[in-house]
């Protein structure tokens, strides 16, 4: 089956999510390094939930997606502040969060305009 590009870039972020949580002191891995991953996790299981659910419970999945990017964005927001990573990591996972919520209102507004 396929994959949409905003799965694939969603599981690309996991993937950096995870190589950048490895170098967190210590002190916050298993808290703050935990979290961020479960939320990049949970954003990209409920894309692909949304890929193969029925027209009724698509949406529904986006928005659970939609959720935990705003929540993977708070995080890295604080992990920035606490200076869990620095500067240049921060702008990376920031564009890529970017440019996944743009694709997950895009394919809100499309499955919304299709099942009218």
């Amino acid at each position: 089956m396929k994959k949409t590009k905003v799965f694939a870039d969603a599981y690309q972020a996991t993937i950096q999510v995870f190589f950048r949580t490895k170098s967190f002191p210590k002190a916050l891995r298993p808290t703050l390094g935990r979290k961020i991953e479960e939320s990049s996790i949970q954003c990209m299981l409920n894309l692909q939930k949304a890929e193969t659910a029925n027209k009724n419970n698509k949406i529904n999945f986006l928005f659970m997606a939609s959720a935990n990017l705003d929540e993977l964005r708070t995080l890295i927001q604080l992990s920035r502040d606490l200076k869990a990573i620095n500067v240049a990591v921060f702008s990376e996972l920031s564009k890529l969060t970017k440019e996944i919520g743009k694709e997950i209102g895009g394919f809100i507004k499309y499955e919304k305009n299709t099942y009218r």
